[in-house]
């Protein structure tokens, strides 16, 4: 009895292995146009096969006790419910791979549910769990067919389809090890689209062989990033002198701001404001997602250094420096600053650090900071210089409030990620998105009227930029949203600076040429905050107000990997080392990695580890 049982176990597993298989199948859908080469199709095939198959069995061995149970119903419903998690599991993750280019991971999830930088609307969450009962529906009836069946299913046969599926996996590793000895961009493509997948690679044994270019070996080694260790940062201690008279300090950052969408239509209190101060028309942000966004906004770093210095929970200098001289601060993020974990780095000297806002919505955050700010600001002592971080969320969110106007219209009305693909005409859901930065908009002109009413706004330095972009398909590849690719759609932002004196002190070269976040922290500490050090000690940007320094290349990071962004093209680093390159609009190109200053590129990503 118990050898029928584990007989329709296997085939149990077998059925699940190749639906996960077809499941998979849509990973593919976003890979670029014309990319598959023979050898990638061939590798596409067999590693979706092996591993699905892979990932189907493992898990199912775990659960063979799951046989013994005698009371048929439970048994069955046990394995329904264990297979309609695996499955559901799978394409959730093809959905998320959709959207960002990422799989699920312990970030993603804990976004997710902090509900705060992730957020779904009821509708894709009903359609989860309804799609979820519908496949323990369907996975209980296929047990029960098998069970009952099991006499016509001959031995043999499953023998065989587990034989494919074995052979499947063999040949995908295999390819693998070629592909990666020899740096094979067609192959080192295919294996990012599935999850959990962990092919081999015999590096030492393919160089041993003679069949591998132990130069290209050597660079495509270094490539990858140290996430853990020691800081050498900053490299000497600051030197310096007190302003006489320091001046207020403002950063005014809104979550997902697109570049283009800093005009007088959209946003036109900012644009306003700006028309007295200065612009940079090529700003980059230093991720595409918050997390590295907002690092390099204050660390004045490349996002690679984000996981170093969380584990180190080192402070930014900025805001040392600012609590040196006696600065007050005020911190206000609409979302809460513990997901990402700026309170254990950024934020972590700042006593009493206000991590979270009241309300339903980002919309609703978003005002909460705003007359908290304003309520900070009429208590704080004027007689001492102050440092503001207001950050906004609603463009992230795409809200606003139900009986805000004017709306750009057309406009999406309910925002549902699941019916978002390469089809989808993104005009409605940008004209949503602009509404959620005009009312944003609003806000901050409550904020600027404070200021003027305090006789404060031309003498308060302030900034206005995003942490990322936001894509709405720009480049036709299905990519909504960031974190996905390292085109301008989901990394190129807003950037001002406005003040009494800034329009005099800026070096007006800077403004078309490539900036980054690199460069505020060194622009404000030398200019505003007395630093006497050379910008290298602390910072891997440049004074905006000093020597010009004209740049090809900079670096944009994300949750694990990074890329070397310049005017043509996109060297994008996995988190393991591998690497492709692409052009502006996020498809492969055949360039050789030697025409990038990979070597400058990795002396700053190291700079600041012992």
């Amino acid at each position: 009895m118990f050898k029928t049982k584990y007989r329709a176990f296997g085939w149990f597993i077998l059925a699940n292995a190749f639906f996960a298989v077809l499941t998979s199948v849509r990973y593919f859908e976003f890979f670029p146009d014309g990319s598959f080469s023979a050898l990638s199709r061939i590798y596409a095939i067999t590693s979706t096969v092996g591993h699905m198959a892979f990932l189907a069995a493992v898990p199912g061995l775990m659960f063979i006790p799951v046989v013994f149970i005698r009371n048929k119903l439970f048994r069955r419903f046990l394995l329904a419910l264990i297979g309609a998690f695996g499955l559901t599991v799978l394409f959730i993750d093809t959905v998320v791979f959709a959207q960002y280019r990422f799989h699920i991971n312990s970030v993603v999830l804990g976004l997710v549910m902090s509900d705060d930088i992730v957020s779904f609307p009821f509708i894709t969450w009903a359609m989860v769990i309804g799609s979820f009962l519908g496949v323990v529906a369907f996975e209980f009836g296929l047990i029960s067919i098998i069970e009952n069946r099991i006499n016509y299913l001959r031995l043999w046969t499953g023998r065989k389809v587990a034989l494919i599926f074995l052979l499947s996996l063999l040949s995908a590793n295999l390819i693998n090890i070629w592909g990666v000895a020899h740096a094979n961009q067609s192959v080192a493509m295919v294996k990012r689209y599935l999850p959990l997948y962990y092919p081999a690679a015999a590096n030492s044994l393919m160089a041993k062989m003679g069949l591998i270019d132990l130069y290209s070996l050597k660079t495509g080694n270094n490539l990858n990033v140290r996430e853990k260790g020691d800081l050498n940062y900053p490299l000497r201690p600051f030197t310096g002198t007190v302003p006489q008279q320091p001046k207020d300090i403002m950063f005014v950052v809104i979550d997902s701001w697109r570049y283009d969408t800093l005009s007088p239509e959209i946003s036109p209190n900012i644009w306003k404001l700006a028309e007295k101060g200065v612009m940079f028309d090529n700003h980059l942000s230093t991720g595409n997602a918050t997390r590295t966004g907002i690092f390099g906004l204050f660390y004045g770093l490349p996002g690679t250094y984000w996981h170093s210095f969380a584990a180190n929970q080192r402070s930014a200098a900025i805001i040392d420096r600012f609590q040196e001289l006696g600065y007050q601060l005020g911190i206000f993020g609409s979302a809460q600053l513990v997901r990402p974990e700026f309170n254990r780095t950024v934020f972590r000297n700042v006593p009493d650090l206000r991590i979270k806002s009241d309300g339903e919505s980002a919309a609703d955050k978003d005002r909460d900071i705003t007359n908290d700010w304003k309520a900070w600001y009429a208590k704080a002592d004027p007689a001492k210089p102050k440092f503001s971080f207001l950050f906004y969320d609603a463009p992230h969110a795409y809200e606003f409030p139900d009986d805000f106007k004017p709306r750009f219209e057309p406009m999406l009305e309910e925002l549902n990620y699941l019916k978002l693909d390469n089809d989808s005409d993104p005009a409605p859901l940008f004209n949503r998105y602009k509404t959620s930065v005009r009312y944003v908009d609003s806000l901050i002109k409550e904020i600027m009227d404070t200021l003027e009413a305090q006789g404060k706004l031309d003498n308060t330095i302030i900034i206005f930029t995003g942490d990322h972009g936001q894509e709405m398909n720009d480049n036709k590849l299905n990519f909504w949203g960031h974190n996905g690719n390292f085109t301008d759609a989901q990394i190129k932002v807003p950037f001002v600076i406005t003040g009494a004196d800034v329009k005099q002190r800026a070096n007006p070269q800077y403004f078309s040429a490539l900036t980054t976040h690199e460069d505020i922290v060194p622009t404000i500490m030398k200019n505003y905050l007395g630093i006497a050090n050379d910008t290298a000690d602390y910072s891997t940007g440049s004074d905006l107000f000093g020597k010009f320094v004209n740049r090809s290349w900079m670096v944009s990071s994300k949750y694990s990997g990074y890329a070397v962004v310049t005017k043509d093209n996109i060297l994008e680093v996995s988190s393991m080392g591998s690497y492709e390159v692409l052009d502006k609009a996020n498809r492969p190109v055949n360039k050789k990695l030697d025409s990038f200053n990979m070597k400058d590129v990795l002396a700053e990503i190291s700079r600041y580890m012992k």
